[in-house]
Order: C-alpha cells, then sequence, then structure tokens
C-alpha cells in the first residue's frame, strides 16, 4: 500500500474514533485498515494510536502527525481538483489565528457569507491574544496587528482601522466629559495590554498637525479590546479601542465616543502566511473575504464621528446674550 493511501486510513481513524468505523467509511475491511495503520507506525518507528478493547486515542506522536497528515491531505485535494476542473477551488482544512476581539465581533458574525460561497472549506478558527509561529503551530495564516516582523512570511494589508476613545453614558454622567487628551489625566483609564510587549498601549490623538501621545494610567487592563470595551460599558473607566470594535456598543447607546476630533487611525491589518502556501485557494479565499469585511468593518467609523458630532453639539454651554453661560461646578458655591 502506498504512504499517500495510508495517511489517508490513519486520518480517518483519528476522525472517526475506531478501526471499524474508519473502515467502513473507506470501504475497506478491517484487516486492511489496522495493517495500513500499523505499516505507519512501523516505518515512522512510532506509536500513533493508543489501543484499548473498547476505544482508540491518538498519542502525542499521533497527534501530531494528525496535524501534518491533514493540511497533507487537504493539499492533495485541492490539486487534484484543480487538475481535474481546470481551476483550484477552495476546499479543505484551512486553520486561520487571529485576536479574539476581531474573530467575536467582526470575523464570525460575517463567516456564514464566507462558507456560503465557499463551502469545501473546513475552516478551524484560533483565537489567540499572543504572537504564533505559524508553521511549528500548523497554522495556515494570521492576521495580526500592524506590520508583521518576520520577514520568512508572507504580509499582506488586508484593512485599515481608527482610534476610538469612549466610555459609558453613567461614567460620563459623574465624571466631567474629557474636552482635550490632556484631561484625561483626571479620569480612570481602562487600557489594552499590547500584545507585543504585554505593558499598556499608549493611546494616540491628533488634530491639525498636533499629535499628543497619553499613557493611560488607572485600575484595570486586559490583553483583550473586547474586555476594555466591557469594563467600559461596565462604567469603570475611558478607554481607546478599535472603532470596529466598539460599533456596536456606540450605536446602540451603552458607550458614547468621546475626543472624536483628536481621532487618529490606529493600527494596519495584514494576514500573514509562509510562502509555500501563497497559491492556496483556500487562503485567497479566505483573504478576499477578510478584506470585504474590515472595511466594512472601519466604515463604521463615519458613524461614530457623527454621534460624537451631534453628542458635543449638546454638550455645548448656551450662549446668552453674546456671551457662555457657563455651568458653575457643583462643589463651588454661586456668591
Amino acid at each position: 500500500m502506498d504512504r499517500l493511501q495510508a495517511m489517508r486510513i490513519f486520518a480517518r481513524v483519528a476522525e472517526l474514533g475506531g478501526f471499524a468505523r474508519a473502515a467502513d467509511a473507506l470501504a475497506l475491511s478491517r484487516p486492511r485498515v489496522s495493517e495500513a495503520v500499523a505499516g505507519l507506525e512501523r516505518s515512522l518507528g512510532a506509536r500513533l494510536l493508543h489501543r484499548t478493547t473498547r476505544h482508540i486515542a491518538l498519542s502525542d506522536d499521533g497527534r501530531a502527525f494528525y496535524e501534518r497528515v491533514a493540511r497533507i491531505l487537504a493539499d492533495v485535494d485541492e490539486a487534484e481538483a484543480a487538475v481535474a476542473r481546470g481551476r483550484s477551488l477552495p476546499r479543505g482544512r484551512l486553520r486561520v489565528d487571529m485576536p479574539m476581539a476581531l474573530a467575536r465581533l467582526v470575523v464570525i458574525p460575517a463567516l456564514p457569507r464566507l462558507l456560503e460561497r465557499h463551502p469545501g472549506i473546513q475552516l478551524e478558527l484560533l483565537m489567540e491574544n499572543r504572537a504564533i509561529r505559524l508553521i511549528t503551530e500548523g497554522v495556515d495564516c494570521a492576521i495580526s496587528y500592524g506590520q508583521p516582523l518576520d520577514s520568512d512570511l508572507v504580509a499582506r494589508q488586508i484593512g485599515t482601522t481608527h482610534l476610538v476613545t469612549c466610555a459609558s453614558p453613567e461614567y460620563l454622567a459623574a465624571n466631567p466629559t474629557p474636552r482635550t487628551p490632556e484631561s484625561l489625566d483626571a479620569h480612570n483609564a481602562v487600557a489594552f495590554l499590547a500584545l507585543a510587549t504585554a505593558r499598556p498601549a499608549t493611546w494616540e490623538f491628533e488634530r491639525a498637525g498636533v499629535r499628543r501621545i497619553h499613557r493611560p494610567v488607572g485600575n484595570l487592563a486586559f490583553n483583550s479590546m473586547e474586555a476594555c470595551i466591557d469594563a467600559a460599558q461596565a462604567g469603570l473607566g475611558v478607554t481607546q479601542v478599535l472603532s470596529s470594535l466598539a460599533h456596536r456598543a456606540i450605536v446602540s447607546g451603552r458607550l458614547l465616543p468621546i475626543l472624536s476630533d483628536w481621532a487618529t487611525p490606529g493600527p494596519s491589518l495584514y494576514i500573514v502566511y509562509p510562502v509555500n502556501r501563497q497559491q492556496s485557494a483556500r487562503i485567497r479565499a479566505f483573504v478576499e473575504f477578510a478584506i470585504r469585511v474590515f472595511a466594512e468593518a472601519d466604515a463604521g467609523w463615519k458613524n461614530i464621528a457623527a454621534i460624537d458630532a451631534k453628542a458635543s453639539a449638546r454638550r455645548r454651554p448656551m450662549v446668552l446674550g453674546g456671551s457662555r453661560r457657563r455651568k458653575t461646578p457643583k462643589h463651588v458655591r454661586r456668591i
């Protein structure tokens, strides 16, 4: 039996959890299935399966071998489809890594569109708030914030972002609304821990060519922007996150944008993959999908800016007789 066929048999045994089920699925005899797996183990010099009278389980070597075999078989299936049909159709397993907040708030809600258009793709979405090693961890591609540093990978920009500073209506009712970046010093910050450094990311502002960098100070910090949004909605402070992630909370009124006239673009979004995966139809299909989804998500920035402009207009002091009438702080007694 050739090695590729033996790999297919082993993969089905691993996926179905038994020799009999794999034999039925592949229309083979059980002894032939058992011998194929045993032959692989002999050639590799390693035990791939732990066998008992009632069930089987992958060994550590078997699990690692299965991860690689599954990718090889998916590539072979894709190549055969390309020859048979004259073009490559996206099919097979695709493992994609991305930050959890991007996945939950932007990508997952749009997945029906991807899978309806490409039903042959078997997507595995890994939500990791850390840098990963694509090849050694068996990942096909990954989405990251900012230009990747690994020159051994292909990096393609797939989207832009904007940064929005926001807080809950309850928090802003109890605390003066910041008018300038400097006024944030008087507020509790809900900081995002940068993935590269695990330290609070600085907040960026710019208006009319004037740039300000604010170092957030507060009693809360998270390595997930989604958690920052949740904490801000709970009234725990002011946060700065990607506008695409906070869009729903802002449109629904659970968060209010502030300092939008000082807002700056955020980090660009990149997808990275090994050089030898450039021609993968699965990756091409996912890249096209991601470009559309992130363009739509960042377009929501216009809605956020409009919401803040209306709120700012309502917050302006009334003008009486050509002069501004200013509110007296509650703790100051008017004489």
